[in-house]
């Protein structure tokens, strides 16, 4: 019996995934299912046993990326399976970057839900098409040539965007105002010649500056 951990914070998927995880014939069970972030971190901490863990990224107190990165580092065995609603470059390549092993968008079906997991557990990485495809062309871009090296607190600013904190969450993280946050934004996409947030993360993670 395969022990399957679910972080969704909405109740609705949250019953229809416990119950297609938990059909007689999936040989899996549900060994916890949390709504919170901070929830299952503190769970994965106690060591209990898991083979799978599928992980909302969107969760109102915790990023599923340190969900993720938690999973890798407490149950480096088990895997984690991203099912989420974003399919966009900010939060694909972090997520997969903190360990990931699939990622797959809520509009697949029990049947999908159920192969992906026990395909994950196998060895396999399994991802909605249209994910898969961004990830192949991350492989064709041209590399990332800095104008010039970033800064410190440059470096600090975009592993938070990484992160997905808002301007005003890395302002109070950093410890700055909101101005000088944005001038570092600034400086930032021109070193790294992007021109939006996305480009910025996609940038940091082929260059290797974010390491969950």
């Amino acid at each position: 019996m395969l022990n399957v951990v679910v972080v969704e914070d909405d109740s609705n998927l949250l019953t229809s995934v416990r119950q297609a995880i938990e059909a007689p014939e999936s040989g899996m069970r549900i060994a916890g299912a949390f709504s919170r972030g901070g929830e299952a971190i503190s769970w994965l901490q106690r060591q209990k046993p898991v083979d799978c863990a599928l992980v909302d990224l969107g969760l109102p107190d915790r990023s599923g990326v340190e969900v993720l990165a938690e999973l890798r580092t407490t149950h480096p065995t088990a895997v984690g399976l991203v099912f989420t609603i974003f399919d966009d470059d900010e939060h694909l390549f972090p997520a997969l970057q903190a360990g990931a092993q699939g990622y797959l968008l809520k509009d697949s079906t029990s049947e999908v839900l159920l192969r992906s997991i026990r395909e994950a557990i196998a060895g396999g990485a399994p991802m909605t098409p249209a994910v898969a495809r961004k990830v192949v062309r991350r492989f064709w871009a041209p590399p990332v040539v800095q104008q010039e090296p970033l800064t410190a607190r440059e470096r600090e600013l975009l592993v938070l965007l990484c992160h997905g904190a808002s301007y005003d969450a890395a302002a109070a993280r950093m410890k700055v105002s909101l101005s000088t946050v944005q001038a570092h934004v600034r400086s930032t996409y021109r070193k790294l010649a992007v021109s939006s947030k996305a480009e910025a993360v996609s940038a940091a993670v082929r260059l290797g500056l974010f390491v969950p």
